[in-house]
């Protein structure tokens, strides 16, 4: 499969006439499009595993300590692997670019306990409102220097009803952050909210 940087500088080279902005929309867009065929062929882990590392993210899979970010860290499609290949931890840093275009990769990943946005500007309100796919199963959520987060999208998370630690780190787009997270301990009693602004 072709990376999105080298996909960028093919584009680059024989100077299409897009602007920047349009070129990254329709490459995200291309790259976070949902494969059913592919799910049903390889299971929704492997296929959601191929997703986020296709789109620069990382997984830590159930009872690994490392993350991988790698298609050759990826076990063959026979049957076996995809019964022990599940997903527990999720990270998505600053080169990622998942977007909720992608994010019904996550159905039927019943093990991801643990997503990490750091520095991810691909990541938006409209994304944090699909995380209620993982909703039962989703216990710890940090969202760091996200700059298209706002209220709407953290009012989103009240959703994630298993949630046991949600922390939030420099949302500059919060308009009023003491009432927000007053709003997500109330409506989250079981989770252990932390909020920090450096």
């Amino acid at each position: 499969m072709m990376f999105k940087t080298s996909l960028s500088n093919l584009f680059r080279k024989n100077k299409i006439g897009m602007n920047t902005r349009s070129l990254w929309k329709w490459i995200d867009d291309t790259f976070n499009g949902l494969d059913d065929d592919r799910i049903e062929e390889i299971g929704p882990n492997l296929a959601c595993a191929e997703w986020l590392m296709k789109n620069g993210a990382k997984i830590r899979l159930k009872g690994c300590k490392e993350f991988v970010s790698h298609y050759d860290c990826l076990p063959h499609t026979t049957s076996i692997h995809r019964k022990q290949f599940v997903i527990e931890h999720v990270y998505a840093g600053r080169e990622a670019s998942i977007s909720h275009i992608g994010f019904r990769y996550f159905k039927n990943c019943t093990n991801i306990s643990n997503i990490e946005f750091n520095g991810c500007n691909s990541i938006n309100n409209e994304a944090l409102g699909q995380l209620n796919i993982l909703k039962d199963y989703l216990t710890q959520l940090k969202i760091n220097n996200c700059v298209n987060v706002s209220d709407q999208g953290l009012m989103s998370l009240e959703q994630l009803q298993a949630l046991k630690y949600l922390e939030l780190k420099n949302v500059k787009l919060l308009t009023q952050p003491e009432l927000m997270i007053r709003h997500l301990k109330t409506k989250l009693p079981e989770c252990d909210v932390k909020y920090y602004n450096e």
